[in-house]
């Protein structure tokens, strides 16, 4: 069993893609999005992202990501930030941030202690690096 899936299981339910505001992508998730959608990147930019200013985030439609439908469309490519959540940093500083993110993501492990997650959580980010 992975360190991962003994903490979260992704449940591909969306909840993580609603709301009006969407994550920021960096130039490599620009690309790697593009090289999935098979289309070129100025193409993906004016069907799916939206830029204001030097930020470039994905579109929204009825109040989820853009890529949302019964499942992330780009998955595979989705920007690092996507690929981050739920196992965030912030966990491992207030356990008010554990159980806030806890409550909205059925993917998370509740069976274990929140120490025991942050233990792990902690050699996660040890071996994964989820910068840009």
């Amino acid at each position: 069993m992975s360190l991962v899936s003994q903490i979260f299981s992704c449940q591909r339910c969306g909840v993580c893609c609603q709301g009006d505001t969407t994550i920021s992508l960096n130039e490599g998730d620009r690309q790697r999005m593009a090289r999935a959608l098979v289309m070129p990147e100025s193409e993906a930019c004016k069907k799916f992202w939206r830029t204001t200013g030097s930020t470039v985030q994905m579109k929204t439609v009825e109040s989820h990501c853009i890529f949302y439908e019964q499942g992330c469309k780009v998955h595979e490519a989705r920007p690092w930030r996507c690929a981050q959540w739920p196992l965030h940093p912030a966990i491992l500083t207030d356990e008010n941030n554990f159980l806030t993110i806890a409550n909205s993501c059925p993917g998370i492990n509740k069976n274990i202690s929140y120490r025991q997650f942050c233990e792990i959580l902690q050699e996660i980010l040890k071996k994964v690096n989820f910068s840009c």
